[in-house]
């Protein structure tokens, strides 16, 4: 009888993990994971190269599932903007030392790769590419995707 149990509690458990069942975490707690990557990367650039970073949507965003997945966008402009370039492909290479690897489900070029942490292939996702904004000024976008958590609070 207590094999049978122990076998059932066994099964249970690995079915549960297979199926993805686990503990969602509130929204806070995966919007701080992503900005925490984001903020990793940006801390990749060269020291007093980065001029000003915006950040268009700070309690942005979208449902999954029933719940919230936090989506960060930051903005970065350097001092010599020329460097976009060269930064986006160093940052690439930075990240890579630093463990993060690139996602080979997602298409990556010359000005976008997409990162996540080796241990986590279902955690956070980070988007660095290159863009310029409506006056033509070249920046870093640094996108960030959460794991699917608990909605923000305050939403329905």
């Amino acid at each position: 009888m207590r094999q049978n149990y122990c076998l059932g509690v066994t099964l249970v458990v690995a079915g549960l993990s297979l199926t993805g069942c686990a503990t969602v975490p509130d929204f806070d707690s995966a919007r701080d994971e992503v900005r925490d990557d984001m903020q990793t990367i940006v801390d990749l650039l060269p020291a007093g190269s980065v001029d000003h970073v915006e950040d268009p949507i700070p309690r942005g965003f979208v449902s999954c599932d029933g719940g919230g997945m936090y989506t960060g966008r930051w903005l970065v402009y350097l001092d010599d903007p020329r460097r976009v370039g060269v930064e986006v492909a160093a940052l690439r290479v930075a990240a890579a030392s630093e463990g993060y690897v690139e996602d080979a489900k997602l298409e990556s070029d010359d000005q976008l790769f997409r990162v996540r942490q080796p241990t986590d292939p279902e955690g956070v996702l980070v988007s660095v590419g290159q863009y310029e904004d409506l006056g033509g000024t070249p920046y870093i976008e640094i996108m960030g995707f959460a794991r699917c958590s608990q909605k923000p609070e305050g939403v329905e």
